[in-house]
């Protein structure tokens, strides 16, 4: 009994929140077995699916993986993953694990004669305070599985259910269920059974499971589909990444998102599919507008970091409210800089919505330049017409200046702006206190904000893009032409910038450095519109 209820204890937590933890578990159980099995193949067909069969269709959280020896992608997954230094670290630790609850056991020995082409994890949606949990685990030699389940856990209670017998250990039943071997709490392991009859809702009869999954690469050597209250529930409460990616996947009528993580030659790409319903009413927000990522060109070559978007009113929106707890904060912001706008609009005159707005609610490239103490973020924005631009942002010279004075600055204390030659352009410079700037300028049809001269004078100067560098080609060389978004990260210059500033004092830090050392960059591209949005993101792995 206790391997069994071990496997699946992680996941019975006394709230929900606790589920993501739990899953991480079972997946470094799951990510090892595929470890021991890679062993070669190159069929590039899909991974098998047959598990979705078996799962409630209201179910939170569905993780599959590739346990199959005959794929390529199989085998490139596990090429991929020993490239990161620790995981034979992790391996071993895993296994000194099992060895606690059962000396001995071996997933070679005792897992791998019988496993067949996929494992899966779900995490079912239940009413009470525990998280229910299903793992799947094709069988491809059902008298070895149940010889192993007759070492490790003893011959169980047995019960039967429409006609399969069911062995109970406690609070964890199994059951083989076609070829299919069925780990969970009773009623999970009934609703299996039921599935597998026809009987009841499953995922792979779920409406949203399909299309989110619709499309799918075919080399994918795992995936996950998560339903909004999945996304909800487990995600977005989470601190950390976790919680921002939770903030941002749950958008207004999502129906279902999907994840999908492919292994190449340099490095690992993951396809992010979510389905949305159809917006009704004035009510619902409207989707983000894709747009042809020109000003790319403009951000030079030597950037740390890149996003280019449009409505970037509505986008900040919605990034504070993933970086922020509860998301309250970030709505409190976004009222306060509406405030903000109308008394800037009745203070100077400038109508803000017509005059300034229009510059941010297009395309827009943000962009983040290495420097010490701190980096030089830049915007760069287009402008139809310049002189009205600079009118604009003259009047709110001022206003601005008194926005950002110290609290405690006296009458005639408070900074102002001064004007300043950068490579032939007039430029503005708001010091507000050492080493921290608040600048603008506006030349060649765009209006450039930086929070130091040098990132303006970068991209007045500049003698190559963004786009040159091999990192950004390998990462976002096969972007689509349309997006609703375009990110790039230089993930190599950005961790040594964090080390030049104290990152290295991190203990826990100095424990994964070499497995972040294998990521290079990062680029993101997605696109969508009103009834699915999806984003594809390449990792570059050293």
């Amino acid at each position: 009994m206790a391997p069994l209820a071990a496997l699946v204890d992680a996941l019975r937590r006394p709230r929900v929140a606790a589920l993501a933890a739990g899953a991480g578990t079972i997946l470094v159980v799951l990510v090892t077995i595929v470890a021991l099995r890679a062993c070669g193949g190159a069929d590039e067909a899909p991974p098998a699916g047959g598990a979705a069969r078996l799962v409630p269709g209201d179910a939170l959280l569905y993780v599959n993986l590739s346990t199959d020896r005959d794929r390529a992608a199989t085998r490139r997954a596990f090429e991929l993953l020993q490239r990161f230094p620790s995981l034979p670290r992790v391996r071993d630790d895993l296994f000194r694990r099992l060895e606690t609850v059962r000396p001995g056991l071996s997933f070679r020995r005792d897992v791998q004669p019988w496993l067949g082409d996929e494992a899966a994890l779900a995490l079912l949606n239940t009413t009470g305070p525990a998280a229910g949990s299903l793992l799947v685990l094709d069988v491809a030699n059902r008298r070895r599985a149940q010889s192993f389940l007759d070492r490790t856990a003893g011959a169980g209670a047995p019960s039967r259910y429409s006609g399969t017998r069911i062995a109970k250990f406690g609070d964890v039943a199994t059951a083989f269920v076609g070829r299919y071997l069925v780990i969970g709490q009773e009623p999970g392991v009934r609703a299996a059974i039921d599935g597998a009859a026809g009987r009841g809702a499953t995922l792979a009869r779920n409406a949203a499971f399909k299309r989110a999954t619709a499309g799918q690469p075919a080399d994918r050597a795992a995936s996950v589909y998560a339903s909004p209250d999945g996304v909800a529930r487990l995600l977005a409460p989470q601190g950390g990444a976790l919680g921002a990616a939770g903030a941002l996947l749950d958008q207004p009528g999502l129906a279902g998102t999907s994840m999908s993580l492919s292994a190449r030659a340099d490095g690992a790409r993951i396809s992010v599919h979510s389905v949305l319903e159809r917006a009704r009413g004035r009510g619902r927000p409207a989707r983000a507008r894709q747009f042809d990522p020109a000003l790319v060109e403009e951000v030079p070559a030597g950037a740390m970091a890149y996003i280019g978007l449009t409505g970037l009113d509505r986008a900040a929106s919605r990034l504070l409210a993933a970086g922020l707890a509860g998301g309250g904060t970030g709505q409190r912001l976004t009222a306060l800089l509406t405030r903000a706008r109308r008394d800037l609009s009745r203070r100077t005159g400038v109508d803000v919505r017509r005059d300034v707005l229009p510059l941010f609610q297009g395309e827009v490239a943000l962009w983040l330049g290495a420097a010490t103490p701190s980096p030089i973020l830049t915007l760069i924005s287009r402008t139809r017409d310049e002189r009205a631009t600079r009118e604009a942002f003259a009047q709110l010279q001022a206003p601005l200046a008194r926005l950002f004075a110290p609290p405690d600055s006296g009458p005639g204390q408070a900074p102002v702006f001064e004007e300043r030659n950068v490579n032939g352009a007039t430029a503005f410079a708001l010091r507000l206190a050492p080493g921290v700037e608040l600048d603008y300028a506006v030349f060649d049809g765009k209006l450039v904000i930086s929070t130091a001269l040098n990132g303006i004078r970068r991209v007045r100067a500049a003698k190559g893009s963004i786009e040159d560098e091999d990192s950004f080609r390998v990462t976002l060389g096969d972007r689509p032409e349309k997006v609703t978004s375009l990110t790039f990260l230089d993930f190599s210059q950005l961790l040594r910038l964090a080390e030049h500033t104290g990152l290295t004092e991190s203990q826990a830090y100095l424990r994964i450095r070499e497995d972040l050392r294998q990521i290079k960059a990062l680029g993101a591209a997605a696109s969508g519109g009103e009834t699915d949005s999806t984003t594809e993101l390449f990792l570059q792995i050293t």
